[in-house]
């Protein structure tokens, strides 16, 4: 047939039709619960809104809990629904075989269509929520208890998801997470948020109004979001080109306390720097500690963006000394030294890699006995036989909590930072750095900014 209307209409010209799949009758409803399946489950937090009975995840997130069980479910569901399938038609075929001996003529004509619900449905059959102090609903209570519980939950989420090994998809999409949040707990969501997106099968969306926010986030994350009119198509840029943009539309302003910008490719290269640098100043008061000298401020722009900030050189309009240390695991990265160094920008920038593989190699065993209850080697660089430290970390961190999974080379770096790296003493450093480049590191920063 298809073959004959192409022969008869050689000029056929083919559009895109809506399709409705909401008739129970339609193969295009079939189609569609068979797609459905395989879609991501969404998740929408809005960022407030009038309490009422029937709000789902947007004032109560174990909604979104519970279409997340849902859509991990699958497996099961469909041995349940083939369960009832089987069992339903049994029970069909023995009323049929029964009602042939009553009136044959009538089942000729009596044939068991069975019909599962739509995996929406599933979500629909169940219900959890919580109640707070004094017996009153969660939805009663103030948008600040309500947000703490949507902390709460993405703090949870992102734990169960590095336990677990489910392969379902999913997308959260948050509305303005800093609402009524203490300043401490918006870290701690954006943690949470970092955590849940380096999982292959999570993605996280969020708007944000908020400058200390923004900050936080991957520089690569970033979309900037606009409109001509209202009603209009949004226009959304990406990339470092928009940076300006972003800064100018959230009121972020050059702080005049900063001397020296501290240029480094990840977040956990800051925490790692601040933690060390803290242990050096409780050692020797004259170097500088990062954790709370205000002279210094850190520029993440690893990754894709670091061609962009060195060669560009956006932040050169600020007239500030910057100092840029980047691991020695990418051999692009000896190229980035050597533009900065050749600036001659007469004020003094430098750039170097570290001796070391990485920042992480400069940890000490001992740190991260203390912190998680295990050793590992840690190696300066990486051979045949011992990998990196966060993969090795990663590793005896799967198998000393007897974890299926092993957890990513990103989230390995993220619990050294946050665990290890504090536990580093100056006895430490000095026995994992016998040459001194660490100190030498700080003692460089204290004179660019006594100099700036």
């Amino acid at each position: 047939m298809r073959k004959a209307i192409w022969q008869h209409f050689p000029d056929l010209q083919l559009k895109e039709t809506t399709i409705p799949v909401s008739k129970p009758k339609e193969d295009s409803k079939r189609i569609w619960e068979k797609i459905e399946i395989l879609l991501p489950m969404f998740a929408i937090f809005q960022s407030d809104r009038a309490s009422k009975d029937s709000d789902g995840e947007v004032q109560n997130p174990l909604k979104g809990a519970v279409a997340t069980a849902i859509a991990e479910a699958q497996t099961q569901i469909a041995e349940i629904e083939q369960m009832v399938r089987e069992k339903s038609e049994e029970i069909a075929k023995l009323t049929h075989h029964a009602l042939k001996q009553i009136d044959p003529n009538l089942a000729e004509s009596l044939e068991p269509k069975f019909s599962p619900p739509a995996p929406s449905k599933w979500a629909n059959l169940f219900s959890l929520s919580m109640e707070t102090n004094g017996n009153i609903a969660l939805n009663k209570r103030g948008s600040g208890v309500r947000r703490m519980i949507l902390v709460s939950f993405f703090k949870a989420e992102a734990e169960r998801k590095l336990l677990s090994n489910s392969k379902s998809n999913v997308i959260y999409a948050i509305e303005e997470p800093e609402t009524s949040q203490h300043p401490s707990n918006q870290k701690i969501l954006i943690n949470s948020f970092k955590d849940l997106a380096v999982n292959e099968n999570s993605q996280v969306i969020l708007t944000t109004h908020s400058p200390g926010l923004a900050s936080d986030l991957p520089t690569e994350s970033i979309r900037f979001v606009s409109s001509s009119s209202i009603g209009a198509t949004p226009n959304i840029e990406v990339g470092v080109d928009v940076f300006d943009k972003v800064a100018d539309t959230l009121g972020l302003v050059p702080d005049s306390r900063v001397k020296v910008l501290i240029f480094v490719e990840g977040p956990t290269d800051v925490q790692a720097l601040k933690c060390l640098s803290k242990a050096i100043h409780m050692d020797d008061q004259q170097s500088p500690n990062l954790e709370t000298d205000e002279r210094f401020a850190f520029v993440v722009s690893g990754g894709a963006t670091l061609k962009h900030w060195v060669t560009k050189n956006y932040l050169g309009n600020l007239g500030l000394t910057e100092f840029h240390l980047y691991d020695n695991d990418v051999a692009t990265y000896q190229d980035t030294v050597n533009q900065v160094n050749g600036r001659n920008d007469n004020r003094g920038s430098f750039a170097t890699l570290t001796a070391k593989h990485e920042i992480e190699s400069y940890l000490h065993s001992g740190a991260i006995l203390e912190a998680f209850g295990f050793e590992i080697e840690v190696a300066d660089h990486p051979n045949d036989i011992t990998g990196t430290v966060p993969k090795e970390f990663a590793k005896s961190f799967a198998e000393h909590h007897n974890r299926p999974n092993i957890p990513s080379e990103g989230t390995a770096k993220k619990k050294l930072a946050e665990s290890a790296f504090p536990k580093m003493t100056a006895a430490w450093i000095d026995e994992r750095d016998a040459e001194g480049e660490v100190r030498g590191w700080f003692r460089r920063l204290r004179a660019m900014a006594e100099q700036a």
